[in-house]
């Protein structure tokens, strides 16, 4: 995972627009996980994710071709470096 530094803290919502078409992990309020690319991402962080994989618990529950994601159901959003890029 990537530290997001002290430029993060005060800019968070550029900081994820840096990594538009790159991997990301979302894990949302209810627990569920979500992993793909980030294809969109707007100033309420809404963000759109292709080739999403969704994880409940332990274990792989569906793939879907895109999803959006409302920001206020994000608890956090791991960025991935690019060389653990699928």
């Amino acid at each position: 995972m990537r530290s997001l530094g002290t430029s993060a803290g005060r800019r968070p919502l550029a900081t994820v627009a840096k990594h538009l078409n790159r991997f990301v992990r979302v894990k949302l309020k209810n627990e569920l996980v979500y992993e793909g690319r980030m294809v969109e991402c707007d100033s309420y962080m809404n963000i759109v994710i292709e080739k999403a994989v969704e994880y409940e618990g332990n274990g792989r529950k569906a793939q879907y071709p895109r999803i959006l994601i409302r920001g206020n159901n994000i608890m956090y959003i791991q960025l991935q470096p690019e060389l653990a890029e699928i």
